[in-house]
């Protein structure tokens, strides 16, 4: 029993790869690759580890960055520097330093504690510190909504913040 091969239809507003453009890109990344400093750490193996004090720390270059900014994660791969291949210990050379610090420099680092008190006519009103204010550029003027998650957690989205 033969069966047909139907022919499927590609949509119109989904766009196709062509092989010109992959060797576009291929070129582009080559590009990006050949103005990229090499790390001076590059040639460096057995070195000391801080932590564990054995001689067992080499370059890589496949670190990850992993951290929670005030709810907000930042994930940044493909760094380059040191791993103890004993205990796993990372340290990043300058130029991942430097990536890292563009994009963690000026978050808040951590949660805000505000004060509840009573507004009058049986209304509860919450009080945020400035520094939150001025970190969110959020102004009087601005709306939010507030949304329960659990008996003890709050979102808050603002709507129409600029």
């Amino acid at each position: 029993m033969k069966t047909r091969k139907e022919k499927t239809e590609i949509p119109e507003n989904i766009p196709v790869i062509t092989p010109e453009m992959m060797d576009k890109t291929a070129i582009e990344i080559a590009k990006r690759r050949g103005r990229k400093k090499e790390s001076p750490l590059k040639k460096v193996t057995d070195l000391q580890c801080p932590s564990c004090d054995n001689n067992s720390m080499d370059y890589v270059d496949d670190l990850t960055f992993d951290v929670t900014l005030a709810g907000e994660r930042v994930v940044i791969s493909n760094l380059t520097g040191l791993k103890c291949t004993k205990c796993s210990e990372e340290m990043f050379d300058a130029s991942s330093t430097k990536l890292i610090e563009k994009y963690t420099t000026g978050r808040p680092t951590g949660g805000y504690e505000c004060n509840i008190s009573t507004v009058g006519g049986g209304k509860i009103g919450l009080y945020f510190p400035k520094d939150l204010f001025r970190v969110m550029k959020i102004k009087k003027s601005d709306k939010v909504v507030l949304t329960p998650v659990s008996n003890r957690k709050m979102v808050i989205e603002l709507l129409n913040s600029s």
